[in-house]
């Protein structure tokens, strides 16, 4: 039998896996963020591993979805693609948190 620590880490990271793109939405609000350091702080944060496979087509798909925006910033002669979130995308996060609300309320 699973100790209550580690069954509640399980379900933590089951939560933010299946609801990952709310997630990164989130994390983009608190700060404008690139695809290395989304996967750095979803693994530091919340113990979730999210390889380019999967985050980078995630990120594209919520662009094309009006959620975020990117620019590329120049960092010691290279280009970075810098996420910012869009209103729409506020709004989205902000829905997801307020039916989880209403979910848990049951």
């Amino acid at each position: 039998m699973l100790g209550d620590v580690e069954l509640g880490g399980d379900l933590r990271r089951r939560l933010y896996r299946a609801f990952l793109d709310v997630f990164l939405l989130r994390l983009i609000a608190e700060e404008p963020l690139w695809g290395y350091r989304l996967m750095e702080v979803l693994r530091e944060r919340y113990g979730v591993r999210v390889g380019p496979p999967v985050l980078y087509p995630l990120l594209a798909s919520l662009e094309r979805r009006g959620m975020l925006e990117s620019c590329e910033v120049p960092v010691g002669g290279r280009r970075r693609r810098v996420y910012h979130i869009t209103g729409s995308g506020l709004e989205y996060a902000k829905r997801f948190e307020e039916v989880v609300r209403e979910a848990l309320d049951l």
